[in-house]
């Protein structure tokens, strides 16, 4: 794409056009660039990349136990100002992030403690039979979503819409996901949703402002296929109304629906990827890596869209990288659960085919250190920066997604050994902040949440 190319408007009038263009995008900023990528773990030539002794990672671990005792016995002290220094000099210390002399970064941060209590206790009054678990999933992406806020320089809240889309995920994936639904019901119900969110209801009137609670399932009009998840579906229902609180349709915002019916179709592909012995169906390679990039890319352009409203192209290039790479995280941290059921993702078909895990993964950590992480965009000069790093807030938040999750793959990958050739572990363990030993069973996402949730330094 040219500049003039990436700062117009991803924006087209028909469903038809988006969706075609929208692939041909995914394409370029995902698939295209996997294929290019060496299948070796990169090396340090690249600045972005740091290889660690042991006694290197374990000093780590120390100091990070050392600030946790010591933020927990003086955090409400007169050093607490210094406690927070030193919270996000650890922070960039152990991401490998540049440094950022921000004082908005406190604020960020009990900001992102308010939201996310804001989304369990909503989530909670919406649903009270929703577990914990299901909330921490669907609460996920609102991490990513408040990021890219700060990004656009916008109030950090949780909008009608973060909260919709964010709560779509617990519903919908346990439907399209599950073996125990038949392949008609499943036919039916990606008719119906995606008539849903393209479209709306018959009845949708911009006016009216969903108030939040739980929709009677009585009023549903669903085949008999469906009939059983009508509990489910009511649900699904209801959070495209809280997403049409925010953005009214048939106005310039179409795209917000254009793209949450580009997700579903993605998710509905998804089917693609499970192996069923009772037909001899075995999904190739391709099939995967395309189902793969295709719905990674989806999942983030969406929430992109329920955030800003309107995307340029070089905002969606950026969304569809970053959203492949997630979707391949999500995959490695499922791989035993995938494995059981038959999941066909880039590395239980690679199992599959009697190979060892190295290439995919040293692929993955190739691709995540690539430059789109990086990028700058035309309205990063709005943000707040470091005079003397340069660094603005847009590209440190940026480059910390991405590092965070380069953690991420590390940890998940420290948990399958037997998948990897010895040489090949133990290289990779040498990217890890801490040993492979202790990040195992850090449970660092978990960790985080509760970290933020409680505001804990």
């Amino acid at each position: 794409m040219d500049k003039l190319d990436t700062e117009t408007y991803f924006e087209f009038k028909t469903y038809e056009e988006f969706r075609k263009e929208r692939m041909k995008l995914n394409y370029d900023s995902t698939l295209k660039l996997w294929y290019s990528l060496p299948n070796c773990l990169p090396t340090t030539d690249n600045n972005l990349v740091r290889r660690q002794t042991p006694k290197q990672q374990l000093a780590r671990l120390r100091k990070m136990k050392f600030f946790a005792v010591y933020c927990t016995l003086f955090k409400k002290t007169f050093l607490k100002k210094k406690i927070h220094a030193k919270g996000f000099q650890l922070l960039n210390e152990t991401l490998n992030v540049p440094t950022l002399r921000d004082e908005s970064l406190y604020s960020i941060y009990q900001a992102m403690g308010r939201i996310t209590t804001e989304f369990l206790d909503k989530g909670q009054r919406y649903d009270e039979t929703i577990s914990y678990e299901e909330l921490f999933k669907a609460g996920r992406t609102v991490g990513f979503m408040i990021a890219f806020q700060i990004q656009l320089n916008l109030s950090l809240s949780l909008t009608d819409s973060i909260f919709g889309y964010n709560m779509l995920y617990p519903y919908t994936d346990d439907l399209v996901d599950c073996n125990d639904i038949s392949r008609e019901a499943k036919a039916d119900f990606a008719k119906i949703f995606h008539e849903r969110l393209l479209i709306g209801e018959p009845t949708y009137d911009p006016t009216v402002h969903f108030d939040g609670k739980q929709s009677n399932v009585s009023e549903l009009n669903l085949p008999s296929s469906l009939q059983s998840q009508a509990n489910r579906i009511v649900k699904m229902f209801d959070m495209v109304k809280f997403i049409e609180n925010d953005w009214r349709r048939g106005s310039e915002y179409e795209g917000v629906y254009m793209s949450l019916a580009t997700i579903h179709e993605s998710q509905m592909k998804s089917t693609l990827q499970h192996a069923r012995a009772e037909d001899d169906y075995v999904p190739t390679m391709t099939q995967v890596e395309q189902v793969s990039a295709e719905k990674g890319g989806a999942s983030l352009i969406a929430a992109g869209f329920l955030i800003e409203g309107r995307l340029t192209r070089a905002k969606m290039a950026y969304l569809e990288y970053l959203g492949f790479g997630l979707q391949l995280l999500a995959d490695l941290q499922d791989v035993k659960e995938d494995m059981k059921n038959n999941h066909r993702t880039i590395f239980t078909q690679t199992l599959a085919e009697g190979r060892t895990l190295d290439e995919p993964i040293a692929r993955l950590i190739q691709y995540c250190y690539c430059a789109p992480a990086h990028e700058q965009f035309s309205d990063d000069q709005r943000i707040v920066s470091d005079r003397k790093t340069g660094v603005t807030l847009a590209q440190y938040i940026r480059a910390s997604m991405m590092m965070f999750s380069i953690v991420l793959v590390l940890e998940a990958a420290s948990r399958l050994p037997e998948y990897y050739s010895e040489e090949f572990y133990r290289e990779l363990s040498s990217l890890s902040p801490i040993t492979f030993n202790d990040l195992k069973p850090a449970h660092v996402e978990e960790r985080i949440w509760a970290i933020v949730r409680n505001q804990w330094f």
